[in-house]
């Protein structure tokens, strides 16, 4: 080869060199093409009224404390198991040994047996018992040949055996009837044995206490003065909580009253059960109902001074405007500064 030929591949191997060279810095160097990286268009959503708040519902404990209605005199096994409830004058509270033990109205406890020739205010509260309860008996205090034909009779309609007298301990008089009493249920299961001296029937007392009982979550969704509905029956209470206490095993408890202090059964306690606890259920207001325009949270900004605003938009125009948050629960808001039918952006396409 020539030395000039030589001499122009040479020329022409380093041009391409170079031309390689410029390309690759080219590539190597610049930017890739950028994403885009616009947020996606947010959402509008039309302002609603509405009513706004959380309610939970717990169960309400009512303890109620019972004092004695009578002592047991009779000795035997269970024939008729006790039952709790409103009783009236001839009902049967249990029976021992085929012996009912039946409830009347009058003043002084029973304190004898009753038979034939006796007399007192006593067999005048029994006659009127069974003059109540439909025997063909006249109210003279006296224990005469009628009274003991109502009384066997009154028995066996009954299907007990028929009996010459009223045992010590067959009658539980009460002041009032009809009333609610208590009957120890476990002392009076059929087949139990009983050897008199047992308190087995008890009154009520007029004042229940009512406590909701909660763990350590629960319970710091109810400060005190938190509203709570306690439905039973035809009656709905309405009842405050008050400050709540801790037991050893970390079970909390929060005592409900009447707004007005008293409890929460008012002048209805008497159609609660008689027995000394019962269980209902309550409806608790963790977030007090609320109305007004209702947003979604997601609507809301904090601006760096603190006030709230929301974008509204009208006919393609956007305001930003301050609004005032009245309340809020389960991602949405009761706010003032705003009217239903208008719509606000809701930010990032949130719901």
């Amino acid at each position: 080869m020539s030395k000039v030929t030589r001499w122009a591949a040479l020329v022409l191997t380093l041009v391409l060199v170079a031309a390689l060279a410029f390309w690759a810095g080219r590539a190597t160097l610049t930017p890739p093409a950028q994403a885009d990286q616009r947020p996606s268009e947010d959402a509008v959503v039309t302002v609603a009224e509405q009513e706004l708040g959380r309610v939970i519902t717990l169960g309400v404990s009512v303890a109620r404390e019972q004092a004695p209605a009578a002592v047991n005199a009779l000795s035997g096994v269970v024939t008729r198991a006790g039952e709790s409830g409103e009783v009236a004058a001839g009902d049967v509270l249990y029976a021992v040994a085929q012996q009912p033990v039946i409830a009347v109205q009058g003043e002084l406890p029973q304190w004898r047996a009753l038979d034939e020739g006796a007399t007192g205010s006593d067999v005048a509260a029994f006659q009127r018992m069974l003059a109540a309860t439909g025997a063909k008996v006249e109210v003279t205090g006296t224990w005469d040949e009628a009274t003991a034909v109502a009384w066997n009779g009154w028995l066996t309609e009954r299907d007990y055996p028929a009996a010459g007298t009223v045992e010590l301990g067959q009658l539980v008089v009460l002041e009032s009837l009809p009333a609610a009493l208590s009957v120890d249920a476990k002392a009076t299961a059929v087949g139990g044995a009983l050897a008199g001296g047992e308190t087995i029937v008890a009154r009520p007392g007029d004042e229940p206490t009512f406590a909701i009982e909660v763990n350590q979550d629960q319970a710091a969704m109810i400060p005190a003065g938190t509203a709570v509905t306690v439905p039973h029956g035809e009656h709905e209470w309405e009842a405050v909580a008050g400050e709540s206490t801790a037991d050893d095993q970390g079970l909390i408890r929060i005592p409900l009253t009447a707004p007005d202090g008293g409890a929460v059964c008012g002048a209805d306690c008497d159609s609660l059960p008689a027995e000394a606890s019962t269980s209902l259920l309550s409806k608790v207001n963790v977030v007090p109902p609320v109305t007004g325009p209702v947003v979604p949270v997601s609507a809301l900004r904090t601006q760096p001074g603190g006030a709230v605003v929301v974008t509204v938009v009208q006919d393609g125009v956007e305001e930003e405007r301050t609004v005032t948050v009245r309340g809020s629960a389960d991602g949405l808001a009761v706010v003032d500064g705003v009217d239903a039918g208008e719509t606000v952006r809701v930010l990032n396409g949130a719901p």
